[in-house]
């Protein structure tokens, strides 16, 4: 009882010091036209580096496999799917660097589930993994791609929750490139009431597995990214559909009508 205690208080003193703090000085986070970022606005989030491959997007991994994962397009072309941002402490109409929020992708999720990004249980990875691998050997017996180490662990997908420490995210300034601004996308369990006492902040960033695909996840590396809003543009993976630009598309029809 005293641990379960202890670990309330301490959990309750460090987001009460924590966002004191930030209160006092935090930026707002801009797109790449200089505009605030803007909460349940979709924006793509691509690569700052060009030649790094293209926009973040959602998919299943095998066939009907659900959640569906964050994964990177492979081209710079392909700007990937729409996400939003929900802060999960302000109650404003802007999202703050260092403030927790909830990532969400704006598609119609074919697994009927939230659109929450969370960071993946490690234990149900490994067993789907196992899974996979033994019906990818039973179909075509090939024991040297059965070797290749497949999606990697502490991944990002879908089926998320709301304010719980593994759908925790912050974003941060990171001027990797003078006068062009950029930001890092990190997991933080802590600011959003963990168990765990740790006051770790992870980088998100993109890991490739052995057949080439590109896993958004924990990494020890920076991937600076800068946001671009949807409106306006409709390129996007064939798999998925956003219900902002089919609203966006409705409206100009409509208009053009008239």
């Amino acid at each position: 009882m005293k641990t379960t205690f202890f670990s309330v208080f301490f959990n309750l003193f460090i987001f009460t010091t924590t966002f004191s703090l930030l209160a006092v000085n935090s930026d707002v986070i801009y797109d790449s036209a200089g505009n605030k970022i803007l909460r349940g606005i979709p924006y793509y989030i691509l690569p700052l580096l060009r030649g790094s491959g293209g926009g973040l997007t959602v998919t299943q991994t095998t066939k009907d496999s659900c959640p569906l994962h964050v994964t990177q397009e492979p081209f710079e072309v392909n700007h990937g799917v729409p996400f939003t941002f929900n802060s999960i402490v302000l109650d404003e109409d802007f999202v703050r660097g260092a403030y927790p929020v909830s990532i969400e992708a704006d598609v119609i999720n074919p697994c009927s589930e939230s659109n929450i990004w969370k960071v993946a249980d490690e234990d149900a990875l490994l067993k789907g993994k196992k899974d996979d691998d033994k019906k990818k050997k039973d179909d075509d017996d090939d024991d040297d791609d059965d070797d290749k180490v497949g999606v990697p662990l502490h991944i990002v997908t879908t089926s998320g929750e709301f304010n719980k420490p593994e759908s925790c995210f912050q974003i941060v300034e990171d001027n990797m490139m003078s006068g062009l601004q950029s930001y890092q996308i990190q997991n933080c369990p802590f600011k959003c009431g963990s168990s765990s006492t740790s006051l770790t902040c992870y980088n998100v960033g993109v890991i490739v597995d052995a057949d080439g695909k590109r896993y958004l996840g924990r990494t020890d590396v920076v991937f600076p990214v800068v946001f671009t809003s949807s409106y306006g543009t409709f390129s996007q993976s064939a798999k998925t559909t956003s219900f902002s630009q089919l609203s966006a598309k409705l409206s100009a029809f409509s208009r053009s009508g008239k």
